[in-house]
């Protein structure tokens, strides 16, 4: 594949799927599918679904949940099955959640432990005025597009408080979502009506908007010396992760987040690492490296993903790469792949390929 069409991120981003997808084989077949079939589709094997210590590509989950929702013709798989999901099955992230004091806790934990999960994802908790915005997005905006996760994250979260609160028709006053532009009136309408909320779309992540008061709402699945033991075994985890990454692939990473965050600037990446600029600088000339070729190098690759979603113009992606002029996104681009981003994206037409994975 030229370079013009590989839009890749430092590293592959991976995902355990036994903490995610406990019982999908059970669920496929109550419905009538073949588990086997559909795992064979989407690349995977049924030891992937089980191994507590296996990872897999991030991008065949992805698929494997919109290859479920094709293969039982249920638009709303992916928040039916989040729905009926235990989080104690969703590993260290659940576990330690549900064993929290307080709701404010379990979900700082999911922030937390997150990476023990999945890599590559960004998990957000934040209160403005009365309201607690509790949401989750891909460092790579294309997996965004994915609709069945975003469903299945949002429906685990719930599942959370509702679980931890011991009340199971609690929900958030909103849900907010990616683009649902090609959703039916009567889809929606079903939507809205498995969420017990009112949905609104649009977003660059997916999440839900609820009282900031039920944050300090005591959790009756409290469990202070599971907590402790699960924390343990999730720190353990996650250092284990931070010695595998490669400090590039680490310091791109970084950079990614905060250009979706839209504050790219070089003091920010520092501050997010607990460097000084100086120290940044030095570490990055240490390599051959400096902050605007690293920073040209991430927005590339978003750039190439952000344009796979037909549903994105060329104006929002600019801005989404935090560029404040459509013209020099333009430039920029074409600096890159050696054509403007409309005709890039033109010749996808032309000739399709699937969404590149990173290398």
């Amino acid at each position: 594949m030229s370079a013009a069409h590989t839009a890749s991120l430092p590293a592959v981003p991976t995902i355990n799927l036994a903490s995610l997808m406990y019982g999908l084989d059970d669920y496929l077949r109550e419905r009538g599918a073949v588990p086997d079939a559909i795992l064979g589709r989407a690349g995977l094997a049924a030891e992937d679904l089980t191994d507590p210590e296996r990872r897999v590509p991030l991008i065949r989950f992805l698929g494997l949940l919109e290859i479920c929702a094709d293969e039982l013709r249920d638009p709303h798989f992916g928040l039916r099955f989040g729905i009926q999901y235990d989080p104690r099955h969703g590993g260290v992230v659940g576990n330690v959640a549900l064993a929290s004091r307080t709701v404010r806790g379990a979900l700082q934990t999911i922030a937390r432990y997150l990476p023990t999960m999945v890599d590559s994802a960004i998990y957000r908790l934040e209160v403005e005025g009365g309201s607690a915005y509790s949401y989750s997005y891909y460092i790579d905006p294309l997996m965004m597009t994915y609709r069945q996760k975003n469903d299945w994250g949002v429906a685990f979260v719930c599942n959370v408080i509702r679980q931890g609160l011991g009340q199971p028709d609690w929900a958030p006053a909103e849900v907010l979502l990616p683009q649902l532009a090609d959703e039916s009136v009567a889809a929606r309408r079903e939507r809205m009506s498995l969420l017990r909320a009112k949905v609104r779309s649009g977003h660059a992540w997916a999440g839900i908007r609820f009282d900031a008061a039920v944050l300090e709402r005591p959790m009756k699945t409290a469990n202070a010396t599971l907590e402790r033991l699960m924390r343990h075994y999730g720190d353990l985890q996650l250092a284990g992760l931070e010695t595998q990454g490669d400090e590039h692939a680490r310091l791109r990473r970084s950079i990614a987040q905060l250009v979706v965050e839209g504050d790219n600037s070089v003091e920010r990446l520092a501050q997010s690492l607990g460097w000084s600029v100086r120290t940044l600088q030095r570490r990055l000339a240490a390599r051959g490296l400096n902050y605007s070729d690293l920073l040209a190098q991430v927005r590339k690759t978003l750039a190439l993903n952000l344009l796979e979603n037909p549903s994105l113009g060329i104006a929002q992606i600019a801005y989404c790469l935090g560029y404040s002029e459509v013209s020099t996104f333009n430039q920029a681009f074409r600096r890159w792949v050696g054509q403007p981003p409309r005709d890039y994206r033109n010749s996808r037409k032309s000739s399709p390929r699937p969404p590149s994975t990173p290398d």
